[in-house]
């Protein structure tokens, strides 16, 4: 690392400069699809959002109305819970500015599917939901922007003219999440909310709780109950969508609304990551040609002395994998400045709604891919120059790789 310097700094960069890129979208699909708080049951949770409604050999599809989910969507003996919610915004005015929030309508099954930690107060229970109580739970960054650094327990929060008392304070959830919302009520104090019992499309969604891991068996039930039970009159037949979020995220290469194509997905990833690490490589692979052919000398001495090429080409690996575990730590180090920063240069484009500068987290599945990730490179970037100098003839090295 020493011998040049320069070549070992411009390495440092570029390791360091690949794994903040990879480390960062390493972080946006975790905190898509893994058992993060407060989604630790993710894996067995699935978001019903859509509906077709066949008719006469036409598909119409649309977001269910709540009517719809609780008198066709319940008491499925493959769920443990179930819980419907809308996500809706709104705007706020407070100290000469003006800011976007998200307010989710929901129930009381909400809190028992998720895993909010709530700083203070609790959550609202089934006879507030019953009432139509108007009351709320608002997240860190709420509570925060509306009441600085004053106690927000108690206190009222007018939301779209309506005031709500605050009960509750939890743990932002990450802004990627289908339960993520800046301010939580009861789905009964929804003065939009349809009560016709014809309705079919609307603007809520189901979260179901499978009792265990087979998700299928829910969606099976759900079909089955489907077409047995049907209470919407001017309908040929009606069919659900209700995904876990890997599945989601998967079905977002797929044409398929019945099984999600984990294999398109996976390739999509693969190739952004080979993207990612490519550019790089081929860079790294240049310079390291470069310092192991200045090292022509020492390689020659130590094939004179008997040194097998398999050899030097584990030493020269290891020494190259060394230097990119290095640059590899330097790179995770400057992501956890470079996730706000990136979150800040976000947020310019949509000042009204803006991000929270943590919402990339970094956990331990993405601290190991991204060691992973340096192993890799190192392995790709070290290869070719190790073996290409290990085979270098014996008089040819000696006189430092010069023909004279």
């Amino acid at each position: 690392m020493l011998r040049k310097k320069y070549y070992t700094a411009l390495t440092l960069v570029g390791i360091s400069l690949t794994i903040i890129v990879i480390t960062i979208f390493a972080s946006f699909i975790d905190q898509i699809i893994s058992a993060n708080p407060p989604e630790l049951n993710r894996d067995r949770t699935l978001i019903l959002d859509k509906v077709s409604v066949y008719k006469n050999g036409k598909q119409t599809d649309a977001i269910p109305s709540i009517n719809f989910l609780q008198k066709n969507i319940r008491d499925l003996e493959s769920t443990e819970t179930i819980s419907y919610f809308s996500t809706k915004e709104f705007i706020s005015f407070l100290h000469g500015k003006t800011a976007g929030h998200a307010l989710k309508f929901t129930d009381e099954n909400f809190w028992k599917i998720t895993d909010f930690k709530f700083i203070k107060g609790k959550a609202f229970h089934l006879n507030e939901v019953k009432k139509g109580a108007r009351v709320a739970v608002i997240n860190e960054k709420t509570a925060a922007y509306f009441f600085n650094e004053n106690d927000p327990m108690g206190k009222a929060i007018n939301i779209q003219g309506i005031t709500y008392r605050v009960i509750g304070v939890v743990k932002s959830a990450t802004p990627f999440s289908k339960v993520y919302s800046d301010v939580y009520v009861p789905y009964t104090t929804d003065i939009n909310i349809q009560q016709t019992d014809k309705a079919i499309s609307g603007t809520y969604s189901a979260m179901l709780l499978a009792k265990t891991n087979d998700v299928k068996k829910v969606r099976a039930e759900l079909k089955f109950r489907l077409k047995r039970k049907i209470t919407v009159s001017d309908a040929d037949s009606i069919k659900v969508h209700a995904f876990t979020s890997l599945e989601q995220f998967s079905k977002t290469s797929s044409f398929n609304d019945d099984e999600p194509e984990y294999g398109k997905t996976a390739t999509v990833v693969l190739i952004v990551l080979a993207l990612f690490m490519l550019i790089p490589a081929i860079s790294l692979v240049n310079i390291n040609v470069t310092r192991i052919g200045e090292r022509a000398e020492e390689i020659g001495i130590r094939k004179s002395f008997g040194a097998t090429s398999g050899t030097l080409v584990r030493q020269l690996v290891i020494e190259n994998i060394i230097i990119t575990l290095i640059g590899g730590l330097i790179g995770l180090g400057l992501s956890v400045y470079a996730s706000p920063l990136l979150v800040n240069l976000i947020n310019t484009f949509d000042p009204l709604f803006k991000m929270e500068t943590n919402s990339f987290m970094i956990s331990w599945r993405v601290f190991g891919f991204c060691l992973f990730s340096c192993l890799l490179l190192g392995l790709i970037s070290g290869v070719y120059p190790a073996w290409k100098m290990s085979r270098m003839d014996v008089i040819y090295a000696l006189k430092g790789g010069n023909n004279q």
